[in-house]
């Protein structure tokens, strides 16, 4: 399968008319560099730094625009047998907030290392939780469900997951026509082949999209490395979010035809991209900072920045994927911030 064709079918403006009116459309504000440590990597880059905060939508993390634009077509007879996922959070949450706005049943499995808010967050939004010991087992579980008829709402490897997640892209395109590399935090691929998808057929293949995913889970840069699906295992990162044991075949194939590259960033680099964000006023979970923690680490693309200077900067997007942090952990981060 090549890009053209996995991506026919996936169509991201009739997504963005369907979530139009229940989701937010969030916003693209600049993000200035002179916040950033002068030690930082980035601190000196010749950019112009947009952040996209997703970390403001419902459930707070884009995930609730793959939900709706997926149970908001459901046909009657698979209303009535229920949805299930299987999440480490912020696709559960999605999933059961969405199924909850339809009247749907929804069943979230889930790894029992699961951030305990993120647990509570899918119970509080009416689904039920099934905690198994590991991610593999938790997906065997939803693979059961499945097939004893519920339907299933894949958090990435779907054509109307990535329709949702690509009305990310479409509003960066429609907001900031003049960007020219949008970098995205990266698991199993879903916002990062429907946000090169959107910016590709709004845009035109100028404009660089690039994934940033942790070095101990790089489930698509080693896909495309290999140039076949490949599975993590073990996981090594403590980054929850960005860590499937796999890419889908689909992503892949769109990956593959519209992704500039894919950054590998370690744990501790991306946990510092957080520290920054939470630091500068925003709430933000360690995944959904890695776009911005490329910036941060000045890990960008160097072809991309030849010519560039302070009169003529690279246009650089940052989606902020999810602001479900564990609480401890971003007090720990705001304490920090008051003490400094």
């Amino acid at each position: 399968m090549d890009g053209v064709e996995a991506s026919e079918g996936i169509d991201i403006r009739a997504a963005a008319a369907r979530i139009e009116g229940v989701l937010e459309r969030t916003p693209l504000v600049p993000f200035d560099l002179r916040k950033l440590d002068a030690t930082a990597a980035g601190a000196d880059l010749p950019i112009e730094l947009r952040l996209k905060l997703e970390c403001l939508q419902h459930t707070n993390s884009f995930k609730a625009r793959g939900a709706w634009n997926q149970i908001s077509q459901l046909t009657d007879q698979q209303r009535a047998a229920g949805v299930v996922a299987s999440s480490s959070g912020n696709h559960g949450r999605a999933v059961a907030w969405a199924a909850h706005r339809a009247g749907v049943r929804a069943t979230i499995h889930m790894a029992d290392n699961a951030y305990p808010n993120k647990v509570q967050a899918c119970r509080d939004e009416g689904a039920e939780v099934v905690l198994s010991p590991t991610r593999l087992e938790a997906e065997e579980r939803c693979a059961a469900a499945v097939a004893n008829g519920a339907t299933l709402v894949h958090p990435y490897d779907s054509p109307r997951t990535i329709e949702g997640a690509g009305t990310v892209g479409l509003e960066v395109a429609q907001d900031w026509p003049e960007v020219e590399l949008l970098l995205v935090p990266t698991g199993g691929g879903g916002v990062l082949s429907g946000c090169a998808l959107a910016i590709a057929r709004e845009l035109g293949d100028e404009v660089a999209v690039v994934g940033v995913e942790p070095e101990g889970s790089r489930n698509l840069g080693a896909a495309l490395d290999a140039g076949h699906v490949v599975v993590i295992d073990p996981i090594a990162t403590r980054v929850q979010g960005l860590c499937p044991m796999d890419t889908g075949e689909i992503n892949l194939a769109i990956v593959n035809r519209y992704v500039e590259g894919m950054i590998a960033l370690s744990d501790d680099e991306i946990f510092a991209g957080q520290r920054h964000l939470v630091r500068s006023g925003l709430t933000v979970e360690p995944a959904g900072a890695a776009a911005f923690a490329a910036v941060l680490h000045g890990a960008l693309p160097p072809v991309l920045l030849e010519g560039r200077d302070a009169s003529n900067p690279l246009r650089v997007a940052c989606v902020v994927t999810g602001g479900n942090a564990e609480p401890g952990q971003l007090a720990s981060l705001r304490d920090g911030a008051a003490s400094a």
